[in-house]
């Protein structure tokens, strides 16, 4: 939990750590877990792990978009994003991609994911998002506007996956179809 907002568990790894680093990451966090360069956008560099032989190729993928990694419990459930904008979080969008995971290809591939804005989600799942929103817009001290993605656990547990400081703005991006839904 960061800032009163629930996260999955990671370990932080950089170019140059060892075995031992990974071996620290599999007894923090375990398998399946996901591994993802910090700071790049689109899920560039991003895998899914199920075992050690695994998280060895993801690490060495993701090190050569950024130097700092995160190996983080995987999160299963819905998927979803929820931008904020001068003040306000918009209506969340569900992500549904047709197979795998929202990475690169079925971010821009067109028909490749299912996008629902205003998501299906009950009133206490969107109360209990928009304030993880407001709190982590305020903690990464956040201007402007910016999108905070989630996983919903099938036990109604919205888990904060990571901040988009620098969201896509075009016609079919995501912050501005929760912007045309209000």
């Amino acid at each position: 939990v960061q800032s009163g907002i629930l996260t999955p568990d990671w370990v932080r790894f950089d170019a140059g750590d060892g075995d031992e680093k990974i071996v620290q990451a599999i007894n923090t966090i375990g398998f399946p877990c996901i591994v993802k360069p910090c700071s790049c956008g689109s899920s560039v560099g991003v895998s899914p792990v199920e075992n050690e032989a695994e998280l060895k190729a993801a690490i060495e993928l993701a090190v050569k978009y950024e130097s700092s990694v995160l190996i983080e419990q995987r999160i299963f459930g819905r998927e979803f994003t929820q931008g904020y904008v001068d003040g306000s979080p918009l209506p969340p969008v569900e992500i549904i991609p047709k197979t795998g995971f929202y990475d690169y290809k079925n971010k821009y591939q067109s028909g490749m994911t299912e996008e629902i804005c205003p998501a299906p989600i009950t009133k206490e799942e969107h109360e209990k998002m928009a304030d993880y929103t407001r709190r982590a817009f305020s903690a990464l001290q956040l201007r402007g506007y910016a999108r905070i993605d989630y996983i919903l656990t099938k036990d109604g547990e919205a888990v904060c996956l990571e901040a988009n400081t620098l969201p896509g703005m075009t016609p079919t991006s995501l912050l501005p179809q929760e912007a045309a839904a209000v």
